[in-house]
């Protein structure tokens, strides 16, 4: 398949479709990054070395879409 069908293509997508095809790509394109991986070797050994944080500790500063627009309009 040519740059140009692709192109064609991409430009059929819905905005969801759109969406989900740029974030593949990116992390298809971080996959093969030997720094991006070396860097989440070293996250992945300081978790493991009780570095990591509690899933309390990860929504409270994630939190849930809807609760970040109703923190935000506060």
């Amino acid at each position: 398949m040519s740059t140009t069908q692709l192109k064609e293509l991409a430009d059929k997508l819905t905005p969801k479709e759109s969406k989900w095809l740029s974030a593949y790509l990116a992390a298809k394109a971080r996959a093969s990054d030997p720094a991006w991986k070396a860097e989440m070797a070293r996250r992945l050994k300081r978790m493991r070395a009780g570095h990591g944080i509690t899933d309390t500790e990860y929504r409270r500063r994630h939190p849930e879409p809807s609760k970040r627009a109703s923190a935000a309009a506060k």
